[in-house]
């Protein structure tokens, strides 16, 4: 029990730290918090700074949460705390304690979490979200479809990993709440991601 609290506690640290707001405030020496939809994560910089200042969010984001879940196995050699410190690392980066219990919707953190969890499920339920997100040209549902297909999937295989996704997939629900309200209601925003591709490889003109 002490070891999964730990996890968490680890994951929880490393989670605080927000890579947007570290790109924005030493590379574009911006608040991100104040452009767009106002939320610092990778989708969000991109769209408003561009594809380099999205990359790096992104980047901090996976590679924080390696480092959590790579530093406890270290200490502890047990597969199953990465899905604790995981959910710590999803906790602080939606709620971080050093930008006011502000933080990003977790969808880079949970998909590096769910891949060094279990791999070959990470991958393919990551590959569906992606082929969701082009069909529906939707950035809310697809990420929620991910997180909530894995969630399930480990419940059949064992009860408590499964229930710790299922939080992590509540904590995602919780920060997507307003762009949930939105899709349903008609109201949410579109990106069209093969159009966007097309474009950047010169498909387009």
């Amino acid at each position: 029990m002490l070891s999964k609290f730990l996890a968490v506690i680890i994951g929880h640290l490393f989670g605080n730290f927000i890579s947007a707001m570290f790109v924005g405030k030493y590379y574009l020496h911006k608040d991100p918090t104040k452009y767009g939809s106002g939320n610092p994560g990778t989708a969000n910089m991109g769209a408003v700074f561009g594809k380099k200042a999205g990359i790096l969010t992104c980047i901090g984001d996976l590679l924080k949460t390696m480092l959590a879940i790579c530093l406890v196995y270290a200490i502890y050699h047990q597969h199953l705390l990465t899905a604790y410190t995981g959910l710590g690392v999803v906790l602080g980066h939606c709620f971080s304690v050093f930008n006011h219990f502000k933080g990003g919707k977790a969808v880079a953190v949970t998909a590096m979490v769910t891949v060094l969890y279990d791999w070959r499920t990470g991958l393919i339920t990551l590959l569906i979200a992606l082929v969701l997100t082009a069909i529906m040209q939707n950035l809310t549902i697809p990420p929620l479809v991910f997180m909530l297909s894995f969630s399930i999937y480990q419940l059949t295989k064992s009860l408590e990993p499964g229930l710790v996704f299922l939080i992590m997939t509540a904590v995602m629900a919780f920060k997507f709440r307003y762009d949930i309200r939105d899709f349903f209601t008609g109201h949410g925003k579109r990106v069209d991601i093969l159009y966007t591709i097309k474009k950047k490889l010169g498909i387009l003109k």
